[in-house]
């Protein structure tokens, strides 16, 4: 019996994930943790402490579960929009952390966040809408 090499494992062990969108859907998924982690250092606002908003903020595992369904059952291919969005959430988190709690800059974060998002190859508004579904 002949063995099959790496590259072709690799391949179908891709295939059987959901053509690779797996690693994209987990990366979206912790940037946006990290990023609504990074709000909560200075008490986030609507929550009444820091632990509370840790608790809370963060999309949890259901909600990570569904975006996950989302794009795994999807027709298209989402990489690209999923890539750029994960980027956008980790500049957000980055820029959050590192200003101090009265630094001004931190609500220009947030502000330079929905334009770098807003630059982002569009989602179709079914998925968009599903998208949002998935994190409320």
């Amino acid at each position: 019996m002949k063995r099959l090499s790496m590259p072709i494992v690799s391949v179908l062990v891709a295939l059987a994930a959901g053509c690779g969108v797996g690693p994209h859907v987990d990366d979206y998924n912790e940037s946006l943790v990290a990023a609504a982690l990074a709000g909560c250092a200075c008490g986030n606002i609507g929550y009444s402490s820091e632990e509370e908003c840790r608790e809370e903020a963060p999309p949890d595992a259901g909600e990570q579960a569904c975006v996950e369904a989302l794009f795994k059952n999807a027709e298209a291919n989402y990489e690209a929009q999923l890539d750029c969005r994960t980027a956008v959430q980790n500049r957000l988190a980055n820029c959050l952390n590192s200003k101090a709690c009265t630094d001004l800059a931190r609500l220009g974060c947030a502000g330079e966040a929905l334009e770098d998002e807003a630059d982002c190859p569009d989602l179709p508004n079914d998925i968009n809408n599903e998208l949002r579904q998935c994190l409320d």
